[in-house]
């Protein structure tokens, strides 16, 4: 079966998965399709043009019931997100960002709602017209409109944070400072897709949790790091950086899933279905895979 996975960049354990033919063997294969925003791929995973995303946990809180969709995290993506940042070279501190524009997903979601936390511990308030957001897509999108000039800070992933630093941009703040245990990204689907494939679903989060625990080990990290080189065409230190962000398992981070549901109805941006954390993830599917 075809599994259409979308992502904001190459997993590092689906790319294990399919190098080392676990999916494969399962009979799966797994089309990744690199996301250009939230919108493109929530939008997809709600009407069926995806099967699985891997997202940030606030997308699944933004995009369940919005267009009829019920959306869950059933797997841990990642064990930590990279979201530093960064401004422009004309800004010197936190006030040259008052009345400018600066670069996000989608304002509603996910790292917008992460930027504006930060902003606000340094004094900015969108609420209260201190700057704007532009909704300009994914990082690339970001990163793109910050070197045109047209926004002057945003929040830039790697490795396109290396690129900023080319290009003369500045890092001026990291989420650990005001959100600590901000969660990895998740595995989601719908729950219609999950009923109508339940064993492809099963079967695709057993791999990963092979893949993810194959490339957690130390006896395997030389391999490990050629597969990644060899896939993705990196360097040793980007397919280091892409082994690291291996979680530690699999299984959801369900406490680190609060913080952003916290953090969305702190910003009066409560889900449509409710804040009842539950609602939004399904351990199932990933229960049965690892037995």
């Amino acid at each position: 079966m075809l599994v259409h996975f979308i992502t904001f960049g190459e997993n590092p354990a689906v790319v294990i998965g399919r190098e080392r033919g676990l999916f494969a063997a399962h009979g799966l294969e797994v089309e990744t399709i690199v996301t250009r925003s939230s919108t493109q791929q929530m939008r997809g995973l709600s009407d069926g043009t995806y099967d699985v995303a891997s997202t940030a946990f606030d997308n699944v809180l933004a995009w369940s019931g919005r267009e009829g969709a019920d959306i869950h995290a059933v797997a841990q993506a990642s064990e930590r997100m990279g979201l530093p940042v960064y401004v422009r070279p004309e800004i010197h501190d936190w006030e040259d960002l008052r009345g400018r524009l600066l670069a996000v997903d989608a304002v509603d979601t996910a790292y917008a709602l992460v930027l504006r936390r930060i902003l606000l511990a340094h004094g900015l308030d969108m609420k209260r017209g201190d700057y704007e957001l532009d909704p300009v897509g994914a990082t690339g999108p970001r990163f793109e409109s910050m070197n045109s000039g047209q926004t002057f800070a945003g929040i830039l992933n790697p490795p396109w944070d290396q690129r900023a630093e080319a290009a003369g941009m500045r890092r001026i703040a990291d989420y650990r400072e005001v959100l600590p245990n901000y969660p990895g990204g998740v595995f989601a689907v719908t729950a219609a897709w999950a009923a109508a494939h339940r064993r492809e679903l099963v079967d695709f989060l057993k791999c990963l949790a092979e893949a993810t625990a194959w490339g957690n080990d130390p006896a395997n990290r030389a391999e490990a790091l050629g597969v990644l080189r060899n896939a993705l065409e990196l360097d040793e230190a980007g397919a280091a950086k892409d082994l690291s962000s291996l979680p530690v398992t699999t299984e959801l981070n369900v406490d680190g899933l609060q913080v952003p549901l916290d953090l969305r109805v702190s910003f009066e941006l409560p889900p449509r279905k409710g804040t009842d954390l539950a609602a939004y993830y399904d351990p199932r599917y990933h229960a049965e895979a690892v037995g």
